[in-house]
């Protein structure tokens, strides 16, 4: 098998995880559930990972490609730092999962993970905190709002029911865009 098939028949089985992850929630991110929805052996899944924990880790290192640096890459396709601002809401709606609760609630039973959404959220919040600085925003005054805006975009997805993504990037664009009137 060709390393480009092995790459997508392991992408492929990180994909599925990660929908079976939203559809089903983290307890169902076992190899034994996991290739029994997948109608596969487990060989199937050994042939691709060493282990559960090997699993975990690529699973994880791709949720952080895919919606994290992928992201990132694609807003700064745009100019000024409003652009990217609204580029990065663009990525967010066209391509929102929804697993990203379910990850940040397996977090707390797997060490893993946490340390995985440390990174991701040190790399997003430097991300905005980036953008605001260009704005003209002070280092200090630009992580607030950053830490501020991401914290809005994620407290709004736990809320019961969940407004859609539309409605969290617009209000979360929303009251940064008040704030920033304020310094800029």
């Amino acid at each position: 098998m060709s390393d480009q098939v092995q790459t997508k028949a392991k992408n492929d089985w990180l994909m599925f995880a990660l929908n079976v992850l939203k559809e089903k929630g983290p307890e169902h991110i076992k190899i034994e559930p996991l290739c029994t929805l997948k109608g596969v052996t487990k060989g199937s899944f050994y042939h691709h990972f060493k282990s559960r924990a090997a699993f975990i880790d690529a699973l994880m290192s791709f949720w952080y490609e895919k919606m994290t640096v992928d992201f990132i890459k694609q807003a700064n396709t745009a100019s000024t730092p409003l652009e990217k601002l609204e580029k990065l809401d663009s990525v967010i709606l066209k391509n929102h999962f929804g697993a990203e609760t379910h990850i940040r609630a397996w977090a707390l039973k797997e060490p893993i993970i946490h340390d995985y959404l440390v990174k991701i959220d040190r790399e997003r919040q430097a991300y905005l905190t980036e953008c605001y600085v260009e704005m003209g925003l002070s280092n200090d005054t630009a992580s607030d709002l950053a830490l501020m805006a991401y914290a809005n975009f994620l407290g709004m997805q736990q809320i019961r029911p969940t407004p859609s993504i539309e409605r969290v990037l617009r209000v979360t664009s929303m009251s940064s865009k008040l704030l920033l009137e304020k310094w800029v």
